[in-house]
């Protein structure tokens, strides 16, 4: 078996997954998707003839072109297309489970600043989160306290370059009364296992919970119901090794978002899982 690792930075995750790959005896190449280019066709025609190309790019539309020209050559890549797609656009992934009847946030999409204005002040209410369609790491993502900070902030966004950040996506705020409680819950699913899950934590002067800009974590048990949302999630996006982030909403479970290429540093670490391991045992069990 020959398995690919599509990235274009040799990344923490990468690292862990070539030591897992070789204890297990299992061939690999890293393909570099800044340093390759795609003959369009339907032919095999990469070098290596790979059986199945694992995606970790840390560019999402690198990863998500380079699988859409892979499949259609007829590679096996994971996370696939289609799951790609939807998880890295959180209006996409909202629709879906909307669609699914997965329980999800209040949330609104406005094309122009005042249409914007009217979805905070007509649905969602102040504070709303404002958040990039396509992100991640908690970048750009703004709680917009009331009318000044909504019309200061969307002003900015209004003049940016990115025709991305002219999408307003406004989210209801879900606040935690209790700083005890974690701020969300992040949930590796592999197949139909859920392998890891952690609460994550809010630092202390920002309502974001991401590791990336401060947040911490611990790990926590999975119940039932944690475990059914989060595989109902990954299936409604045809995913196959997500993360997926859910919310405490009045006591009751939200799910926020679904990362496709979900990086496991910080799970990894927070709960001593070896998410590597559980990768690679997936791939052998399934395509080996």
């Amino acid at each position: 078996m020959l398995v690919g690792i599509l990235n274009n930075r040799i990344t923490w995750e990468v690292k862990q997954l070539i030591t897992e790959f070789e204890k297990n005896q299992i061939k690999y190449e890293l393909l570099n998707n800044q340093k390759v280019y795609y003959r369009l066709s339907k032919e095999k025609d990469l070098k290596s003839n790979f059986d199945l190309i694992l995606e970790r790019s840390l560019s999402y539309l690198r990863g998500l072109y380079s699988c859409a020209i892979l499949e259609t050559k007829g590679y096996k890549v994971i996370n696939n297309f289609e799951c790609l797609t939807t998880s890295g656009n959180k209006l996409l992934t909202t629709l879906k489970l909307i669609e699914k009847k997965i329980p999800t946030p209040e949330t609104c999409i406005a094309f122009k600043d005042r249409s914007a204005i009217n979805a905070i002040e007509g649905n969602t209410g102040y504070p709303a989160i404002i958040k990039p369609i396509i992100g991640s790491w908690g970048r750009l993502i703004a709680k917009l306290e009331d009318y000044n900070s909504a019309t200061a902030n969307l002003e900015c966004r209004e003049i940016m370059g990115n025709i991305y950040q002219k999408i307003y996506y406004l989210q209801e705020y879900i606040p935690n009364p209790n700083s005890k409680n974690p701020t969300d819950i992040r949930v590796f699913v592999i197949g139909d296992k859920c392998v890891a899950a952690m609460a994550r934590f809010s630092p202390e002067k920002d309502f974001r919970s991401n590791i990336a800009v401060g947040g911490t974590a611990e790990p926590i048990e999975l119940s039932p119901e944690l475990e059914k949302l989060s595989i109902q999630s990954s299936k409604a996006i045809n995913g196959e090794i997500v993360g997926v982030d859910l919310m405490i909403k009045k006591g009751n479970l939200n799910v926020i978002e679904i990362n496709g290429t979900p990086q496991f540093k910080g799970i990894a670490s927070a709960t001593k899982i070896n998410i590597a391991s559980e990768i690679v045992e997936y791939i052998m069990n399934k395509y080996k």
